[in-house]
């Protein structure tokens, strides 16, 4: 069930976030929050701090984090534009009554690819993996899009590091990857395979992150919610953009 949080006394508020190593973002595995957690857990510290609220930081694999949400298990976790409209899932809105793109974050879908293989950084993803293997992790929300683009794509593994083990071993031709900008990742990847892979210059696909709220407990504290979703507008940016600085070695 969803906490309680009131300003005098705010009950921990259970944020879940995917249980895979998936740095710069969300670090170790299974259900355990290591210290440091990665950038993203951070930030979902500092989002709840933003309202006088701690939080209970809550592993889930990918698949069963939107339900969680949905059911109340857990009163927040990082939803794409897709969760709009669906019941028991609240986004923040603009004027309009749009998703408010301005409390959202980015999210980008790079492809990795063997330097080897030579499609250069130019290459247009759509087209070369019309041709070739990219591999997706199993829950990933991309996947309809990527087959109804007529891409061919393993989508076996359950985590990222899994799918660069196999484009190393040839199995595919590449991986596709969520980031929140393009290079967030470069590190990581030089530092466990070297020179072997390179980044396609061009996402395959881009969208947008949202903090979504469990519809109940937006109800409930509505204004809460809403001081959350601002700050994420302004100061919170830039707390991330600072902290993915410390957890990719940026100066």
């Amino acid at each position: 069930m969803v906490t309680n949080c009131a300003s005098a006394a705010c009950a921990p508020l259970r944020m879940a976030y995917p249980d895979q190593h998936y740095p710069p973002y969300w670090l170790g595995t299974g259900e355990q929050v290591p210290e440091p957690p990665g950038a993203s857990a951070e930030l979902l510290r500092k989002f709840g701090a933003s309202a006088g609220c701690p939080v209970e930081l809550t592993r889930l694999p990918i698949a069963r984090i939107q339900a969680a949400l949905i059911d109340g298990q857990v009163a927040f976790a990082p939803q794409r534009t897709s969760a709009a409209g669906q019941p028991g899932i609240t986004l923040p809105r603009d004027k309009a009554g749009q998703p408010d793109l301005e409390r959202s974050l980015p999210q980008l879908l790079v492809v990795f690819v063997r330097a080897a293989d030579g499609p250069g950084r130019d290459a247009d993803p759509v087209r070369y993996f019309r041709e070739h293997t990219l591999a997706s992790v199993v829950a990933s929300s991309n996947l309809t899009r990527m087959r109804g683009d007529g891409l061919r794509v393993d989508s076996g593994a359950t985590n990222v590091t899994s799918n660069f083990e196999k484009l190393r071993l040839h199995r595919v031709d590449g991986v596709a990857v969520s980031m929140i900008s393009v290079g967030d990742m470069d590190g990581y990847v030089a530092a466990h395979y070297g020179k072997s892979f390179v980044r396609l210059n061009q996402p395959l696909y881009s969208d947008h992150i949202w903090l979504a709220a469990n519809a109940r407990y937006y109800a409930a504290h509505q204004a809460q919610v809403e001081t959350m979703w601002t700050w994420l507008a302004g100061p919170g940016k830039l707390q991330f953009a600072r902290l993915l600085k410390k957890y990719t070695g940026q100066p």
